[in-house]
């Protein structure tokens, strides 16, 4: 999926809470080393203000504190985030370059033609940190009181029903493709060209559904403008409590969540590998961490580096063929 991170006003106070709550030390590169060790960047291919930037904000905080090493942050946003990756596979595999993905690292390559990297073999995974479920709503003012009733109606008047996307590509772009692919429902879409742009045009009655951010969803819901009929993930979210799973809604396994995970430049050893995971859980587990990133919506999910190396390599071909099926491609590249 393309990187889109912009935020609008509606949601952009929690994001800059977390930007405030991140010490200078995890968006700088300190100028000597500290300790004799060299400082290592977290090279986030998107722009400042984002989730996937504010949580390599929070990691790079935390992990300085805990290894007594400089960590910071730099965006080499571009092309869907493949130059900043494109950047990171031809790094010397030395530890003091890393990269935050996130769900389009296994995406870009089935919807650019060069993306300039092989997102499994170029990379050694370290381990995923963390993941959101996305939601599923409709205008305040929609017919639709239920997931059920939408898609009922969705099944007997194919095309007739539109849903609004981050633009071509992006992740609620090929997440709303792969639930229509699975439930068996036709509605056309209409691209919009940032997240924050399809959570405005939702509030006003614009398109009739999207699959939206939690950030977002949660803003339109507060602001009165949004009903929020269900979210993706296996179980509930805690701050949508009453909100059904789709499972739930209509009887039908699916399982979504917007991810992100930490790689290296393939070549790095084992123990730096091994070390850096170590390192990795233990901030993820930090109930400083959970509260900040529980205020962009985001919940902690590590793994070793093989489960994470795994589940990339399914997650590939898992966009791929919603890709292919679809028919759906950038190719700016």
């Amino acid at each position: 999926m393309a990187e889109n991170d912009e935020e609008t006003g509606v949601f952009k106070k929690s994001i800059a809470v977390c930007l405030t709550a991140a010490v200078v030390g995890g968006a700088a590169p300190a100028s000597a080393q500290e300790g004799g060790r060299a400082p290592v960047r977290i090279v986030v291919a998107s722009a400042p203000g984002g989730n996937v930037d504010v949580l390599g904000r929070i990691l790079a905080e935390h992990l300085s504190a805990l290894t007594h090493q400089n960590y910071y942050v730099e965006n080499r946003a571009g092309a869907g985030g493949n130059i900043g990756t494109a950047y990171v596979a031809k790094a010397k595999p030395d530890g003091q370059t890393l990269l935050i993905v996130s769900t389009s690292h296994t995406s870009n390559v089935h919807l650019y033609r060069n993306v300039g990297y092989d997102p499994i073999k170029s990379f050694a995974p370290i381990s995923s940190l963390a993941g959101s479920a996305f939601a599923i709503a409709v205008p305040v003012g929609s017919k639709y009181k239920t997931l059920k009733d939408l898609v009922a109606d969705a099944r007997a008047h194919p095309g007739a029903l539109n849903y609004g996307s981050a633009g071509v590509g992006q992740g609620n772009h090929l997440g709303m493709e792969l639930l229509k692919s699975d439930i068996g429902i036709d509605l056309m879409h209409v691209p919009f060209t940032s997240m924050g742009a399809v959570v405005t045009a939702l509030m006003g009655a614009q398109v009739d559904v999207a699959m939206l951010t939690l950030p977002g969803a949660l803003a339109g819901a507060e602001a009165g403008k949004v009903r929020i009929l269900g979210v993706t993930g296996r179980q509930r979210v805690p701050k949508l409590a009453t909100v059904l799973t789709i499972r739930e809604a209509i009887g039908h396994e699916f399982d979504l969540t917007a991810w992100q995970g930490l790689l290296g430049p393939a070549g790095m050893s084992d123990k730096q590998v091994a070390e850096l995971n170590q390192n990795v859980r233990k901030v993820m587990a930090d109930p400083r961490v959970v509260e900040q990133l529980d205020r962009i919506a985001l919940t902690p999910d590590v793994s070793t580096p093989d489960e994470f190396g795994r589940f990339l390599s399914a997650e590939t071909a898992r966009w791929g063929k919603v890709i292919i099926d679809a028919k759906i491609g950038v190719e700016k590249q």
